[in-house]
């Protein structure tokens, strides 16, 4: 019985961490000791002074599991401006003040960006400072295919065709879509 519950737990353990690939061959960009990590659902990114939700809107960090749980939401671009206006503005919003921080907001294309560990893939984050934040997929490789929820919004405009630039977490690459083109993830940042 000890050796099924081992083996389980070893069985668990790995398929948590199976989506992302890592090269060991490349020296990371954004390791462990880049970040501050809170139990608040914050992380403080050291090298830009940068603090950032851990979780993308609609889920929740959980500090027992060191992860983000629940579904994340996907929004259109409008929609994600006037959410980040209510966190900031309405006090009966539940984000409202969020681990005491008051001016959240989307950030430009340069600081997500800077959030990219190019050593690694689905997703190029540091997956402790983001843990089970963006599980999503664009592709058939995986759970979640076709999912743009692994598309974040930026606040970064392209003018001569008035589109927003977006961060693709799968891999780190920069994609320009329409404000109402598809529904992606929402992570905020603050400069407090």
């Amino acid at each position: 019985m000890n050796k099924l519950i081992i083996a389980a737990s070893i069985f668990a353990s790995a398929t948590a961490w199976a989506g992302q690939e890592c090269s060991i061959d490349l020296t990371k960009t954004a390791p462990n000791v880049r970040y501050s990590f809170d139990d608040n659902g914050t992380v403080t990114d050291t090298f830009t002074g940068l603090t950032w939700m851990r979780c993308p809107l609609g889920k929740t960090w959980q500090a027992e599991q060191q992860a983000c749980r629940g579904e994340g939401t996907g929004m259109y671009w409008q929609a994600a401006l006037n959410e980040v206006q209510a966190i900031n503005q309405s006090q009966a919003h539940p984000l409202h003040q969020f681990a005491g921080h008051s001016k959240w907001r989307m950030p430009n294309i340069k600081e997500l960006a800077s959030l990219a560990e190019h050593a690694c893939m689905k997703p190029a984050l540091n997956p402790k400072a983001f843990a089970a934040g963006f599980p999503y997929s664009t592709s058939e490789e995986g759970y979640g295919s076709g999912d743009v929820r692994a598309y974040v919004w930026s606040n970064s405009h392209v003018q001569a065709d008035n589109t927003i630039l977006m961060f693709d977490v799968r891999n780190a690459e920069i994609f320009a879509y329409g404000p109402t083109q598809l529904e992606g993830s929402v992570l905020l940042v603050t400069d407090q």
